[in-house]
């Protein structure tokens, strides 16, 4: 079981029923969608929305390495994870000093 502790805000944690344990803040003016399709097999979609006009997207694998980071503008990204090493990911979208964590699995063909 990964869990991920977030020094902001009111943190909460999914059941492990539904085998994506990660507990995250929930921003009120934040908000991070789960990738699609997850498992992600080449890309990977994740829906933001964020006030301002950037937010930050970091992407770390299970033992804390940092895979990606990039600045986000708009409201849909678009991973390739083509490069990625088949595993456990955790995405963080930070904006508006709030950061949101969520767990993506990536498979190979």
């Amino acid at each position: 079981m990964v869990t991920l502790f977030v020094a902001l805000g009111t943190l909460s944690s999914v059941g492990a029923a539904d085998n994506h344990t990660v507990t995250s803040v929930h921003g009120e003016k934040v908000k991070l969608g789960q990738n699609y399709p997850n498992p992600a097999v080449g890309r990977t979609y994740i829906e933001v929305d964020f006030e301002g006009e950037e937010a930050t997207l970091t992407v770390y694998n299970v033992v804390g390495k940092l895979i990606e980071e990039r600045v986000v503008t708009s409201k849909l990204i678009v991973l390739d994870v083509s490069q990625y090493d088949e595993g456990i990911y955790l995405y963080t979208l930070e904006a508006n000093g709030e950061k949101i964590t969520k767990r993506m699995t990536v498979k190979k063909q």
